[in-house]
């Protein structure tokens, strides 16, 4: 049986290929009937020795495990020779390619045999495996709900427990393009918790993407004028010894990305037309698109001038870096909220 794991994913590729062996893996014998080829093998391999990889009698066991990473680029690279199957004397004269060789082989295996190609690549190769292979893609996930239901099902796996918020916290710190960090994250959580549910102290604690959502928390909290929630982030951030001169930049650079889109705004660009020029996509862009749209403009360059004086005042010794920090913070909410009260009395 010959089976295709191609795709980006390398690690959910690896998944399946350890499922698969776990499905073979009758009598606890297939590591003595294993044999793999990597992708530094595969450039000198020839298919005279794929076929004795492949035929090789099996001990103790009829079941037989042949792994190979890299064949289909290998094989895209090297060129069938057009028209073997076509009738005419020249045709069936003239030698097939190394590349058709070793489709010969994978046509021919032996019924005791597995053989497994691991490809992130050689997608133009598919249309030429033999027929009956069992092909499967793993892309990179491009959707928070394709995220969400593999790391559910990893979680159910691996027997994790979440409490109300902490999985959705989870989810915001890794993206699909990382599901192996998810996958150990998990494992870590689950743990680190031994057998009580996971709570998001937990995943701010130990997962390393916490600290980035952290920072988020505290940027949110200050546009949205919420002047009490960001000083506990704070807090929060000062026992990590967080520097205050990184807390500071993160605000100058979420401040700068929300003056850049209310201008592009104006120029009546397109959500997507912004995410190009800004670098951003999926939930970051639409949540700095949702902020610029509600945030005064004349505030927003208030408070950006804010900003930049309190650079100046560190630099120059006027301030103290950590109290500077919290004054701005104080400041900040406090033009973020001063447009809303004006519009209530209004």
């Amino acid at each position: 049986m010959l089976y295709v794991f191609h795709g980006e994913d390398e690690f959910r590729a690896h998944e399946a290929l350890r499922e698969l062996r776990r499905q073979l893996d009758r009598d606890g014998n297939l590591a003595h009937n294993t044999a793999r080829f990597d992708a530094q093998d595969v450039r000198s391999l020839t298919p005279a020795a794929l076929r004795a990889a492949c035929h090789t009698a099996s001990f103790f066991d009829d079941t037989r495990l042949v792994i190979v990473e890299g064949l289909l680029k290998k094989l895209s690279g090297g060129g069938r020779r057009k028209g073997r199957r076509a009738r005419g004397t020249a045709e069936a004269a003239a030698p097939a390619s190394e590349a058709d060789e070793f489709l010969e082989v994978l046509s021919s295996l032996p019924e005791s045999t597995t053989v497994v190609l691991l490809d992130e690549s050689g997608a133009g190769m598919l249309d030429s495996l033999p027929e009956g292979a069992a092909v499967r893609a793993f892309p990179k996930f491009r959707k928070i709900d394709e995220v969400r239901g593999w790391a559910a099902d990893h979680a159910r796996a691996s027997g994790a427990d979440f409490a109300p918020g902490a999985f959705e916290r989870l989810l915001t710190l890794i993206d699909g393009a990382h599901t192996g960090e998810m996958a150990g994250e998990i494992d870590k959580l689950v743990t680190y918790a031994a057998g009580r549910p996971i709570t998001i102290e937990d995943v701010d604690e130990l997962v390393s993407g916490a600290r980035d959502y952290m920072y988020w928390d505290l940027t949110d909290a200050v546009i949205d004028g919420r002047a009490d929630k960001a000083l506990g982030v704070l807090r929060r951030m000062d026992a990590k010894d967080q520097p205050p001169q990184l807390l500071t930049y993160m605000l100058v650079r979420q401040y700068r990305q929300l003056l850049l889109a209310q201008s592009l705004l104006r120029e009546g660009m397109s959500q997507a037309q912004i995410g190009t020029q800004m670098g951003l996509r999926d939930f970051p862009l639409r949540k700095v698109i949702d902020q610029a749209s509600r945030y005064p403009a004349e505030a927003l360059e208030a408070a950006y001038r804010r900003l930049l004086e309190n650079d100046v005042a560190v630099k120059t010794g006027v301030l103290d870096a950590d109290a500077a920090l919290e004054v701005l913070i104080v400041t900040l909410a406090e033009l973020a909220r001063s447009p809303r009260r004006a519009a209530v009395r209004r």
